[in-house]
């Protein structure tokens, strides 16, 4: 019936839910507003009510809420660090790359970081921040010297993604994905424990690149999830004890 039904009539049941395999024939294809050139934001969807991979970001911090706890660093503020690590951070650290954040606790680049003691960090939570830093291996590197032994890093990257229009275009150095972030994680964690998440699907790609806003997405179609196709990558890596 499917190889009779009209071109129209199986569109109509796929908007229905009827019909979810359907794929239009070559030529077929109803772009709509998505047929331009040019993004509906190229600020990340902030001016359309907020970006769509925060949503992940945030669900992922809140899952390992429990490891933000005791002393902790994290990258440009503190922000995360008290909305989620909350009564059980004992002391939040800040690392600013230059000294224009006057609440930051150490000043430098994460990649070389001497300044900072080793083995003094229950978790670091380094949210998209490893693709601004070109030698990214030594940030790790970093992080895996300055925490305590059993300490958490907790990692999220952009995989599919726009690149900066602003102050952040000029050191936007990678995208990533989870089987390198995980090689990363071997590599610079030796013996850790490794736990690696993707976030995303075509449609919410496609967003995110169209710079379409978090209200503009339903829940159903933000809470699939399709590897193929990975937004975020969230990263768990506890840091093995002698």
């Amino acid at each position: 019936m499917k190889r009779i039904l009209p071109e129209f009539v199986k569109k109509r049941l796929n908007k229905a839910g009827f019909y979810a395999s359907y794929n239009p024939k070559v030529g077929h294809v109803n772009l709509g507003d998505l047929g331009r050139l040019y993004p509906f934001s190229t600020d990340f969807g902030y001016d359309r009510g907020g970006p769509v991979d925060r949503y992940y970001i945030g669900n992922f911090l809140l899952k390992n809420a429990a490891y933000i706890k005791g002393r902790c660093l994290e990258i440009g503020d503190n922000e995360y660090t008290l909305l989620y690590g909350q009564h059980n951070v004992l002391n939040s650290d800040i690392l600013h790359v230059d000294d224009s954040n006057t609440k930051a606790t150490f000043i430098g680049d994460l990649s070389n970081a001497p300044q900072i003691p080793d083995n003094i960090f229950d978790c670091i939570v380094l949210t998209q921040t490893l693709h601004l830093i070109y030698d990214f291996k030594a940030a790790l590197a970093t992080c895996h010297r300055v925490l305590k032994p059993g300490g958490v890093l907790l990692l999220t990257s952009p995989g599919i993604t726009p690149i900066d229009h602003g102050g952040w275009k000029s050191t936007w150095y990678w995208s990533f994905t989870d089987k390198a972030l995980f090689k990363l994680g071997e590599e610079t964690f030796p013996g850790g424990e490794i736990n690696v998440e993707t976030f995303g699907n075509v449609f919410i790609a496609a967003a995110f690149l169209y710079g379409m806003g978090l209200p503009e997405i339903t829940a159903e179609k933000i809470e699939y999830q399709d590897p193929h196709y990975q937004v975020i990558i969230g990263v768990r890596i506890i840091k093995a004890k002698p």
